[in-house]
């Protein structure tokens, strides 16, 4: 499993104005209709939930949040590491990540 240890510093950027400790990596696609009754957006949803469990055992730290807008008609799933963690889930490919963006790109 990955570490789940909080960095003992954060990594400042904008010279010091601001700092980080997370990453995100999004995965995104565009859905059809409106989002209160689109079936491409049910059905993104399903694959959605489909990685949610494969996703939570990433890192004790992770967060996975969706975001959907209806005025352009993006999907959006944020996928948060702790910085420690994020180098082995870059080294495994972001996985799931392949496998559910080919899914997606199906509907």
């Amino acid at each position: 499993r990955p570490s789940t240890a909080i960095r003992a510093e954060d990594v400042p950027l904008a010279n010091g104005a601001m700092s980080f400790n997370r990453v995100c990596r999004e995965w995104r696609c565009k859905y059809e209709g409106d989002k209160g009754t689109s079936e491409s957006l049910e059905a993104i949803s399903k694959v959605v939930d489909e990685y949610l469990p494969e996703l939570k055992k990433l890192s004790d730290g992770v967060t996975v949040n969706r975001l959907v807008c209806g005025g352009c008609l993006d999907f959006k799933l944020m996928t948060t590491v702790p910085l420690d963690d994020f180098g082995p889930w870059e080294e495994s490919g972001y996985a799931p990540e392949a496998a559910f963006l080919e899914k997606i790109k199906a509907i």
